[in-house]
């Protein structure tokens, strides 16, 4: 009977929604691209930094940088880094989901033709606590783009606006301290 209680009342203490008030989570992982770039698909490789800060119960921010080289014989290099205010909907147990919304920044450099834009960017995430220190991520992001200089086209356009993102799922691990 004492081991049953000390089961229940270890489950109870961690079945509670964790608070991110003063916390700071750092982590790594990867967002495929939306399109096959390359000759095959390979495994996924670390191109996403995030930090999150939570500033209230409800509200956290969450810095990212995304990066991806393409060796496909048009090597380039894809930087983006954002900011994103993430709004609790919705926590349960060790999962919250969270509506997120922000602003952001890219390049996106190739041999022939160099991207500059904007992106504000907005979508859902869901984190689930495996312990106090430790989350499992996933980010589904949608948004606007604005392209200042994209690849020359048969009609001579200078700007571009795109709806979503060219990466717009992201895993990530965290650990708060």
């Amino acid at each position: 009977m004492r081991k049953f209680l000390i089961l229940f009342v270890g489950a109870v203490v961690l079945l509670q929604a964790h608070n991110l008030a003063g916390k700071i989570g750092m982590g790594l992982g990867f967002s495929p691209d939306t399109y096959l770039q390359g000759s095959a698909w390979g495994f996924p490789v670390i191109d996403i930094a995030v930090t999150k800060i939570g500033l209230k119960p409800a509200l956290a921010l969450e810095p990212i940088l995304q990066f991806t080289y393409t060796g496909d014989g048009a090597s380039g290099v894809y930087f983006a880094l954002s900011g994103l205010a993430n709004f609790l909907m919705k926590g349960h147990s060790k999962t919250n989901i969270y509506g997120k919304l922000g602003l952001g920044f890219l390049i996106d450099t190739r041999p022939t033709d160099t991207e500059f834009g904007f992106t504000l960017p907005f979508g859902f995430g869901l984190e689930h606590f495996v312990s106090e220190h430790f989350s499992i991520n996933l980010a589904a992001m949608s948004g606007f783009t604005y392209i200042s200089n994209p690849p020359p086209t048969y009609s001579g356009d200078n700007f571009e606006f795109r709806l979503g993102n060219e990466k717009p799922f992201a895993f990530y691990l965290l650990w708060y301290y």
